[in-house]
């Protein structure tokens, strides 16, 4: 009798068209069909997703000397999104030793982040080293392409098998773990788990098949619309591998240099209050840009290198990162907003932390009523995280508490707390928890009386019509 966890993935992996499973057939001499049935493979942990998260969880699995396998529906190097890392996630890298291989890809260095206004009248510039907390000074801005397929070979050179072009097209709940088929390279395929580390990012296979609840987020529905440009004007030195933040009324940008001459930009607005009837995608994005007299300059003589792509709807969490034998790692568990580049950072910790939960499960196995304290323990740890980002997220698409974010003063050594949270120190101690709550009260103190200069907005925006270049 088939568990009632038994679902299928009906909807996740439409455009790979691997749906149900293809079957081999042999035709003998006599007019008879064999049809040939996967033989089932058991593996100790069965990671689903070979991005971040589940390249560090399965190399820290294989470091551990557990039995894991990759599952990854697309062929490496992709294109992906997400290209600013932040400092605290050097940790990880040098944890599960694949840091030297970053070092030497030739990555942007990123010592800084710019905080600013469409015409530069205000800048703040957080560098990560005059932050409270202290080792956190320096990182990379990254072609995804790139890093994710460095650290998903150095799973492999660890142990850990990979499987490309695999996606998982079923799940089923066994008495000792999962049953999962999926179709590599189109030949079925069938594998038990003792657990599963679900890393398939928004699309969250495990969540969908255990029908986990999500939270309810305060956020209206937002979408991104990017490209990367060849030849954009950046500053010179040190400064020119800082992320850019360029902050609007209704809508901000990113500009984040990921090699000497190519820069990502997107802008990111509210889903259902920015785009105009018939408009496209590349002429929302320029339309934005005009509001810029510094974008606007910036990207005068850039070249778009391919098309315009969109990401919306992408903000949720689900309530617990955790049941029934499977931890959900990366943005299969939670993405809050792209603004202050947490996005991988909490890829690496997380899939740091499943693996070492479970390899400490596999080693010591405990009754189920134990694993609950698991779930909890690793839910709990990862929203303490997200909960100090979302600190500030919430703050900077507030325009009132932006403008305390964007006057910054040296009283308290508030600046350097909120610096050290802009480089992933998101367990802070409490000399800067308490200074956030500083910073939250006097955000809330603006909105009643002006206490920093009040930001004009719409004088920062210019009315130029939009144009793109050819």
């Amino acid at each position: 009798m088939k568990s009632p966890l038994d679902n299928p993935i009906s909807g996740a992996y439409e455009r790979t068209g691997l749906l149900g499973g293809q079957q081999r057939q042999s035709i003998e001499l006599a007019p008879v069909i064999t049809i040939s049935t996967p033989v089932a493979q058991r593996h100790s942990v069965v990671v689903i997703g070979g991005g971040p998260a589940g390249s560090v969880a399965a190399t820290r699995l294989a470091q551990a000397g557990v039995d894991v396998v990759v599952l990854e529906r697309e062929q490496f190097p992709r294109f992906h999104i997400g290209e600013s890392l932040l400092p605290n996630g050097n940790r990880i890298l040098k944890a599960i030793g694949v840091w030297d291989k970053i070092a030497a890809a030739g990555f942007v260095e990123k010592r800084g982040a710019q905080f600013t206004l469409a015409d530069r009248s205000r800048t703040v510039r957080n560098v990560f080293a005059q932050g409270w907390v202290k080792g956190l000074d320096m990182t990379y801005q990254v072609e995804r392409a790139r890093f994710d397929e460095i650290l998903l070979r150095h799973a492999q050179s660890c142990g850990a098998q990979v499987r490309e072009q695999c996606p998982v097209t079923k799940v089923t709940r066994t008495a000792s773990g999962w049953e999962l088929e999926a179709n590599h390279a189109g030949q079925p395929q069938v594998l038990h788990a003792d657990w599963v580390i679900d890393a398939s990012g928004r699309h969250s296979v495990m969540g969908r098949a255990l029908k986990l609840a999500k939270s309810a987020l305060p956020y209206p529905g937002r979408m991104a619309v990017f490209n990367h440009f060849e030849h954009m004007q950046r500053d010179e030195g040190e400064r020119g591998g800082d992320v850019i933040v360029l902050r609007l009324e209704h809508a901000w940008f990113w500009a984040i240099p990921i090699s000497a001459t190519v820069t990502s930009v997107g802008v990111v607005l509210q889903k259902n209050g920015g785009r105009e009837k018939n408009e496209s995608w590349e002429q929302l994005f320029w339309r934005k840009v005009n509001e810029s007299s510094f974008l606007r300059e910036a990207l005068a003589k850039a070249r778009p290198l391919g098309d315009y792509r969109i990401e919306s709807d992408y903000s949720f969490s689900h309530e617990t990162f955790g049941a029934e034998r499977c931890l959900l790692a990366g943005d299969a568990a939670s993405f809050i907003d792209p603004v202050f580049s947490s996005g991988v950072y909490l890829a690496l910790e997380s899939g740091l932390l499943a693996a070492d939960q479970i390899a400490a499960q596999v080693k010591k196995p405990r009754a189920p009523t134990q694993e609950a304290r698991v779930y909890a323990h690793y839910t709990q740890s990862l929203k303490a995280q997200i909960g100090t980002m979302r600190q500030l997220i919430d703050a900077y698409y507030d325009n009132s508490a932006c403008e305390v974010f964007m006057s910054p003063r040296p009283t308290l050594s508030l600046p350097q707390a909120i610096n050290s949270v802009l480089a992933g120190s998101l367990t802070p101690g409490f000399a800067v928890r308490w200074r956030l709550w500083l910073f939250k009260q006097i955000c809330k103190l603006q909105q009643k009386r002006q206490l920093v200069p009040a930001i004009e907005w719409c004088r920062l925006s210019s009315n130029k019509p939009p144009e793109s270049p050819q």
